[in-house]
């Protein structure tokens, strides 16, 4: 079994600073962000008529966050002061924190370096530059991708990322205390093979035949639906596995979604895996 900064996490041998010393077939989880549903009369993740878009982080109102919006999706949010937000994942420096404590992201504590989180998020239609360019429309779309080089764990500290991933991981907002709380973790990308994609991939769940139906199952193997018992919602809600690349079924299933974001966002989730 490999260890992770002394947790026993995945299949693979790890080094001194929780890096993958060879490598195996790895797991993708499923990882939801962004602002979301209950959000949408404050900030909205625009996707724009040719594909391309802005991740808006979810607004928290009265908590003050360690980093604000950038400037540049300001104009996406309304009402709300731009330091009253979780800015995570870190695009910039490919990182993303959670802690793993609560139900929604109780299964990233299986994550071991080389697995990769894919996420995804609600992103609206929008034909201008501005709030009131939103038309109403709105879609669900995989937005970027990490795979992990490296694990901190709750008590650690930039530092003991080592000097590859040290600096990188001090600017993820869950060190805004300098140390790790209590069930937190952040997650460092590798940069060969994480990135926020250019352009987003619909999961075309508003279609049986979509994509999302086509590739995702429940957690115990039946297929999504998009009403009633199990529908995609309730299931895609917590974070969690979606795929383990040493099953076949599962790895052909991911191939599909593999190549519907090479295609058009030109990022190969699954490179040299």
């Amino acid at each position: 079994m490999g260890l992770v900064n002394g947790s026993v996490l995945g299949c693979a041998t790890n080094n001194k600073f929780g890096q993958r010393a060879f490598q195996t077939m790895s797991k993708v989880f499923l990882v939801n962000v962004g602002a979301n549903t209950k959000h949408s009369g404050m900030a909205r993740s625009p996707v724009f008529p040719d594909g391309s878009f802005h991740y808006v982080s979810f607004p928290h109102p009265g908590l003050l966050g360690r980093r604000p919006y950038p400037g540049a999706i300001r104009r996406f949010t309304r009402n709300v002061d731009p330091w009253h937000t979780h800015f995570d994942p870190d695009w910039e420096n490919l990182t993303y924190g959670d802690s793993c404590l609560n139900r929604r992201s109780l299964a990233l504590r299986r994550v071991a370096v080389g697995d990769t989180l894919l996420f995804w998020g609600l992103l609206w239609r929008n034909i201008g530059q501005q709030w009131v360019d939103f038309t109403g429309e709105r879609g669900w779309y995989f937005i970027g991708v990490l795979r992990i080089d490296q694990i901190l764990l709750e008590g650690q500290v930039p530092a003991e990322a080592g000097p590859a991933n040290a600096r990188r991981a001090a600017k993820n907002v869950h060190f805004s205390g300098g140390t790790l709380e209590a069930g937190n973790r952040v997650f460092i990308g590798n940069p060969t093979y994480s990135a926020l994609f250019p352009k987003a991939v619909d999961l075309e769940a508003t279609r049986t035949s979509g994509l999302l139906f086509k590739t995702i199952r429940t957690a115990d193997g039946h297929r999504l639906k998009l009403y009633g018992k199990r529908n995609w919602t309730s299931s895609t809600r917590a974070c969690r596995v979606i795929w383990d690349l040493d099953m076949s079924q599962e790895r052909a299933r991911a191939n599909i979604v593999r190549a519907a974001i090479l295609r058009q966002a030109g990022q190969d989730i699954l490179r040299d895996l």
